[in-house]
């Protein structure tokens, strides 16, 4: 059990590594597209997150197969809700990653302007929190895998 439990775990550690993998490719899609203002080139942006939604989503329905085995077979209930917690968060991070390219759009199509600037700080701050979390919920998962 715990040899499948230790596959179970470096296999979702895998699949974090694809979500960095996602996110540095979603970022310098972005920049790239921000670099074309003022007269935004949308059409491969708008692919872009396209491509990156369903990467995502694989990601996040691999992560779903992975907790359900330590759940249904192996009843590794803090382990299923480290990976719940962690999911939880990612689809946070997601949603304030999105939330801080529109920001970063509006303060450069408004110029220096405080309040737009402001925005964009305070996104990102969020967005750090949210990273934070993760990176708590991972050392957690580690070290409750470690006794496996």
């Amino acid at each position: 059990m715990g040899s499948e439990c230790h596959q179970l775990i470096r296999k979702f550690y895998g699949l974090q590594e694809e979500r960095i993998k996602v996110y540095r490719r979603f970022q310098e899609g972005f920049e790239t597209y921000l670099n074309t203002s003022p007269n935004y080139d949308f059409a491969p942006y708008r692919q872009l997150v396209h491509d990156v939604t369903q990467e995502f989503q694989r990601i996040s329905s691999d992560v779903m197969v992975i907790r359900d085995r330590l759940r249904d077979d192996h009843n590794q209930v803090e382990l299923v809700k480290l990976l719940e917690n962690i999911q939880e968060e990612e689809k946070k991070k997601l949603q304030l990653t999105a939330e801080l390219q529109v920001a970063r759009q509006v303060e450069i199509d408004n110029g220096d302007v405080d309040h737009y600037k402001e925005e964009v700080t305070q996104v990102k701050k969020r967005l750090q929190q949210s990273v934070t979390r993760i990176c708590e919920h991972m050392d957690d998962l580690k070290f409750e895998s470690e006794d496996l």
